[in-house]
């Protein structure tokens, strides 16, 4: 309309402007769903039934063993059998959330605009790691002879780290995630400290036999323990993975933690002398007859 005036009135005039074409659709009104796809779906029915496998063998095998050599065994068969109803929970869509995160989007030629990531969160994990990762601590303290006050360390700096991964998963996307994240961090870290350096200063009272296959063992745990900080920084903190690269690398992580190094602990166990623990008193015989507590007998009779 406005040209059509011009043309009329001013014959010969082509309009211009200057004002440069301004979109129609502004960047970042529609927010990005990052949620559990096949792939993901398939992994954790995987690692469902590895986990009810793995729970049978460790049974049967500590069926076949004496009590008093049985606590490796009832440890590992423990953290199997929770993890295995744990993603037994997951795969049939139980034990997940949803979080909001919205990142502010610098622009140079319009204004800045806001991105909202709508994500996926298997939350019921933490409740897996909470439950079995004390069980592995355990065992590898156990194994190496470490005291109970660094073990009792070892396990609060392990729940640190469990838990403000937890709530760094749940700071938005702020720099407050990161706080989280270091304290997350340091956990892992004292944990770390207490097994493999204290823990190794306690087996070096063992024969050689032990101290080595502590050292592995521990190692390997230890290393596989860091995927944890890693996966919760490139994925829920930082939104650069999505769920299912998630998903790939904690059921990675399960299968070791929970699967593998159990099978490990279990065969050295068994098949060395040096490595076998015996276990007797309340763990094997139960409280005996002295110091019990008895009901029914009338005192002085």
């Amino acid at each position: 309309m406005i040209e059509t005036f011009i043309k009329e009135t001013f014959p010969g005039v082509t309009p211009t402007s200057t004002v440069a074409p301004i979109p129609t659709v502004i960047p970042g009104n529609e927010p990005i769903f990052q949620e559990i796809h096949d792939t993901g779906k398939r992994t954790l029915w995987v690692v469902t039934v590895l986990m009810a496998l793995s729970s049978l063998v460790f049974y049967i095998l500590g069926a076949r063993v004496p009590l008093s050599k049985r606590l490796f065994h009832t440890l590992v068969s423990l953290s199997a059998t929770i993890s295995f109803i744990i993603y037994l929970a997951l795969a049939t869509g139980g034990g997940i959330t949803w979080k909001v995160d919205t990142v502010k989007l610098h622009n140079k030629h319009v204004p800045n605009t806001h991105q909202d990531y709508i994500r996926q969160v298997l939350w019921l994990r933490y409740v897996l790691w909470f439950l079995t990762e004390p069980l592995s601590l355990i065992s590898l303290s156990l194994l190496s002879g470490l005291p109970g006050a660094h073990l009792l360390v070892a396990i609060a700096a392990d729940f640190i780290m469990l838990g403000s991964g937890l709530l760094g998963t749940f700071a938005g996307h702020t720099s407050r995630r990161w706080v989280w994240f270091t304290i997350s961090a340091i956990g892992y870290l004292t944990t770390v400290y207490h097994i493999s350096v204290n823990g190794a200063r306690a087996a070096s009272n063992k024969d050689n036999q032990t101290r080595k296959f502590f050292g592995t063992i521990s190692g390997v745990t230890l290393l596989v323990k860091v995927l944890f900080p890693v996966t919760i920084a490139a994925g829920v903190l930082a939104l650069k993975i999505n769920v299912d690269v998630e998903t790939i690398l904690f059921a990675i992580y399960d299968i070791f933690s929970q699967g593998l190094i159990g099978y490990w602990l279990i065969i050295a166990h068994d098949s060395a002398q040096g490595i076998t623990l015996n276990v007797d008193g309340f763990w094997s015989n139960g409280i005996g007859n002295e110091g019990a507590i008895r009901i029914g007998e009338d005192n002085g009779a």
